[in-house]
């Protein structure tokens, strides 16, 4: 027998009432046996039963939660911008919050960072950085933006109460009152408008709609809720909702977002949301991270030196002064989050097997560092790893090198088996030199000549970098956080990757450079009894990378030679008269454009000094790919020479010196920071030019000669020049060339072969270009 209820029946199920206006019919079938009743109650709440919901983590980007101490950061809004995880990861969060996990659960590409479920905050696993808020995404705005979790929470509960899932279809609430589209949307619109000043205007505008007088009693509505944030909720059927501010309490206003429901009418203050993760928002989302370029390193530099690289960037600088400095770091922070990760990070991706581990280290950056450090370091290293694995997929000589250690067939085009992780430490070193220094003295800005400013404030950070490097009482406290911090890093990548059996190289640059060499050849041959984590470093150092680097001239005003060390259990001294790194192989690594970089080869002994360095190979198809990069920057070479024009314009008026290329030359050498790198502009042309008339010569080297070098380094080389691009202007380039290293490709591939070639064996001869 079936069983047809009247309209008005109500149907109670725990302590919920749904009313006549959801138009529900149900058929109950009676029988006489107590299962068969049981059976028929339960196939009733299964129809009742929630509809599932897809789920989607997401994070924040653009507005931090909290930043570390030194930062003296307060969030004072709320984050607007939300970053989906990898579908991988996020399944993984929504099981482990299902089982109410409490340990961080790592994500994103390699596992860089963790996910706090308690607090529903991502932070990196590695580094000190910015913390940021995560969103377990079930309801969303119409732009896929996953709400709050007040919000959430309130919505959802209300969802479960009314159960606008059994809603039907073509519920008509109101219509008679509903007049053409156009004309309820304009009047809609126009009365949320109008204020309490317009009063006159709302009072007759509300005598035309005529039931104004008749306010809303939500609680007595099956289908409003509402929310303690003085919003209100209004439920469309089991996926779509809407909401808008608690003063639209009137019987119009409720009408007319009834009767338009889920269609996206332009109603002002109406929200639509819907509830579950679906393709459509997906696609929104990630055409809006397509549309916000990553930039390069040379571009997060743009605002401060725009004069030198000759863009017309005043109109920029000027908004840029107007926000405070942590609004500018975000903002990039935010590109960097929406641009350095794989977002669809897959298992394989997040569990690659990894062989060898770079830490890298950076200088003190005193005045570079307080406006740039803190988000360009972290940065820089997720662009250096990024490119070592977009060299490493296109070039398949890296992957010949791994291909060598195991089966083919095993080597995986997405897997370079390399991790480079940043050591970050300054914040760990208090020095404020500008607080300590005495009023009666200037700046080193004030000291200034004119010239190119730009550079020259470069190189002054330089000159103050290494003013406080070789201060004693800041001396002791860099050695001390940089080692403490490479310990800190190894210990915790160790205890995340148990299996990690590989060889750990470290990358510095600039000064960072110098002070991994210094702490190095500090190091004692071999550590007995207890290890102070402070001073000693309890790894072994297969690869010590200096980029940039300024150690040349360092021990060369210290009247230091570079020289291997005898035995394994050698103890440097202070009265020593040379100094030796602990590690396995020594390269530096420079761009001929960098006016800090300075050759190590002839401290190992003078005449090495006629040895001209190794030139790195280009990294993707050599010339071809100039060829194709000299074919699409037209315009970058007109606009670089107009650059170099208007600055001798500026800083040459004698017509004389203009005409005569030789007083250029020697006007460049006049600036401190600039050397004579307007004559290696044709540096390729020159040597091409002189090998053909003999001035460059090759010869072989062995024995003791060679033994020198390759105690130091089994390759037999130390210095290597990174090459000239086919548009590189060296006097728009000498800034651009000392922060540039971590996103050259030149960079990455010298990386990714010198720390995949095995070095195990010293060369036996080896052939060197001289002059």
């Amino acid at each position: 027998m079936i069983i047809h209820k009247s309209p008005h029946y109500f149907l109670k199920l725990k302590g919920t009432f749904v009313s006549n206006c959801y138009h529900i019919r149900l058929r109950l079938f009676t029988k006489t046996t107590s299962n068969l009743q049981d059976r028929n109650h339960n196939t009733i709440l299964n129809e009742l039963k929630v509809p599932k919901a897809s789920i989607r983590w997401f994070y924040a980007s653009d507005v931090p939660i909290s930043k570390p101490d030194w930062f003296n950061y307060q969030q004072t809004k709320e984050p607007e911008s939300f970053i989906p995880f990898s579908e991988y990861d996020s399944k993984r969060l929504e099981r482990n919050y299902q089982l109410s996990s409490t340990k961080p659960i790592e994500v994103n590409e390699d596992k860089l960072f963790e996910v706090d479920l308690e607090k529903l905050q991502l932070s990196p696993v590695y580094w000190e950085g910015p913390i940021y808020e995560v969103r377990r995404g079930l309801w969303f705005s119409s732009n896929g933006i996953p709400l709050s979790k007040k919000q959430t929470v309130e919505i959802e509960e209300a969802f479960n109460k009314l159960k606008p899932y059994l809603f039907t279809q073509n519920i008509e609430i109101s219509k008679k009152t509903a007049k053409a589209n156009k004309e309820k949307i304009s009047k809609f619109n126009k009365l949320n408008q109008l204020n309490n000043k317009e009063q006159k205007e709302k009072e007759k505008l509300q005598d035309e709609i005529n039931i104004y007088e008749h306010k809303i009693d939500y609680l007595s509505q099956k289908d409003l809720c509402k929310l303690s944030d003085g919003n209100v909720v209004l439920f469309f059927n089991k996926n779509q909702a809407a909401i808008f501010p608690e003063t639209y309490n009137s019987f119009y206003q409720i009408d007319v977002i009834r009767y338009f429901g889920p269609s996206q009418v332009s109603l002002l203050g109406v929200n639509h949301i819907q509830r579950g993760y679906s393709e459509e928002l997906k696609e929104g989302i990630f055409d809006k991270l397509s549309k916000n370029p990553l930039p390069s390193i040379a571009d997060s530099f743009q605002l401060e030196f725009g004069s030198l690289f000759g863009n017309n960037k005043k109109g920029e600088l000027k908004e840029a002064k107007k926000e405070e400095d942590h609004d500018i770091e975000d903002k990039y922070m935010q590109k960097y989050l929406e641009g350095d990760y794989d977002l669809e990070t897959s298992k394989s991706k997040s569990n690659r097997e990894i062989d060898h581990l770079i830490l890298c280290i950076h200088g003190i950056g005193q005045v570079l560092g307080n406006k740039y450090e803190s988000v360009n370091f972290t940065h820089n290293i997720n662009v250096l790893r990024n490119t070592m694995k977009r060299v490493f997929e296109e070039n398949d000589q890296y992957r010949k090198l791994i291909s060598k250690s195991v089966d083919e067939e095993e080597v995986d085009p997405n897997n370079n088996r390399i991790q480079v992780l940043p050591i970050s430490w300054r914040h760990r070193v208090d020095f404020n030199p500008q607080e300590t220094g005495t009023s009666r003295l200037p700046s080193l800005s004030q000291l200034n000549v004119e010239g190119i400013k730009a550079l020259r404030n470069i190189v002054g950070d330089v000159v103050l970098d290494i003013l406080l490097y070789y201060e004693p009482k800041y001396l002791d406290q860099i050695f001390t956080a940089v080692t403490s911090e490479l310990n800190r890093v190894y210990k915790l990548f160790k205890e995340k990757n148990p299996n990690f059996k590989g060889k750990v190289h470290i990358l510095g640059h600039s000064l960072g450079s110098a002070i991994a060499f210094d702490i190095l050849s500090g190091q004692s041959g071999t550590l007995t009894g207890s290890i102070n984590v402070t001073k000693d470093i309890t790894f072994e150092v297969e690869n010590l990378f200096l980029a940039g680097s300024p150690v040349g001239m360092f021990k060369l005003l210290e009247g230091k030679n570079i020289k291997s060390r005898k035995s394994k259990d050698f103890q440097p001294t202070k009265e020593d008269n040379f100094v030796s790194p602990k590690c396995a192989n020594l390269y530096n690594l420079f761009h001929p454009c960098d006016p800090v970089a300075y050759r190590i080869e002839p401290l190992v002994q003078p005449k090495f000094g006629d040895f001209r360095p190794v030139p790195v190979d280009f990294a993707v198809k050599g010339l071809n790919k100039q060829i194709k990069d000299l074919a699409s920057f037209g315009d970058e070479i007109t606009e670089k020479i107009s650059s170099a024009a208007r600055w001798l314009r500026i800083s040459i008026s004698n017509d004389e010196i203009i005409e005569n290329p030789k007083s250029i030359e020697e006007q460049a050498k006049n600036e401190n920071a600039l050397g004579d790198i307007i004559t290696s502009i044709a540096i390729s042309d020159q040597d091409k030019d002189e090998a053909k008339k003999g001035k460059i010569k090759r010869k072989e080297i062995e024995g003791e000669v060679l033994k020198n070098l390759t105690n130091l380094n089994k390759s037999g080389r130390m210095d290597y020049s990174l090459p000239m691009g086919v548009l590189d202007f060296s006097l728009v380039s000498a800034v651009s060339a000392h922060i540039s290293y971590f996103d050259d490709e030149n960079t990455a591939g010298f990386l990714i072969k010198e720390v995949l070639t095995d070095r195990s064996k010293p060369v036996e001869k080896l052939i060197v270009s001289s002059t």
